[in-house]
């Protein structure tokens, strides 16, 4: 089963959307696509923001626009990427550089051909208590566990050890080349022995 529907063909969405820039104060209101024409049932008019904002099914953190093209829902930046460029993501994810999925503006939106850009642009979660991106708690050891691309580098009495060590593994696999922001070890709090012993 393809992981994403097919997108209609360019000349259909363009005669139904228009391709809007989408001011930071908007992210969330506007999608960054506009109707070109008035949709019965759904009271969407001419000039109105087409799509609607809807939780991710496979990331409950996230935030996705939503749009409905002839009976059929499509995801706003994929459309976006397309009326853009000209180049349907087809089974590509199309990725938020800034890790704003709000913000649709088309130079935000770059392809995840490898299947590796979504690992490496990965914001904190909701529920991180570390502090640190890659790094969470593991009480079976009651130690700080660090994981890069869903693999186990190691446990650390220190989450800043932790942190380190993962941005060190980012360094090496080129992450911070194509975005990846690394952790900030001066903003860690961590009240393990040997930071307790030696604050900086």
């Amino acid at each position: 089963m393809p992981k994403h529907r097919p997108l209609p063909p360019l000349e259909r969405l363009s005669e139904q959307l228009e391709v809007v820039e989408i001011p930071p104060d908007k992210y969330g209101v506007w999608s960054g696509l506009v109707w070109k024409v008035n949709k019965r049932g759904r009271g969407a008019r001419i000039g109105s923001a087409a799509g609607t904002p809807g939780r991710c099914n496979t990331n409950p953190d996230r935030i996705d626009w939503k749009v409905w093209v002839d009976g059929v829902q499509y995801l706003a930046s994929r459309i976006i990427y397309f009326m853009t460029y000209g180049k349907d993501p087809g089974e590509s994810e199309v990725d938020h550089k800034d890790q704003n999925w709000l913000n649709n503006n088309a130079e935000n939106l770059r392809l995840d051909v490898n299947g590796g850009i979504q690992d490496v642009n990965k914001p904190m979660q909701r529920n991180n208590t570390s502090g640190a991106v890659g790094v969470s708690w593991y009480g079976m050891y009651k130690k700080w566990r660090a994981v890069v691309k869903k693999k186990h580098i190691g446990y650390f009495a220190c989450k800043i050890a932790a942190a380190r060590i993962v941005n060190e593994k980012w360094k090496e696999l080129g992450w911070v080349e194509v975005g990846r922001k690394l952790n900030d070890l001066e903003a860690i709090q961590c009240d393990c022995l040997a930071c307790k012993n030696h604050p900086t």
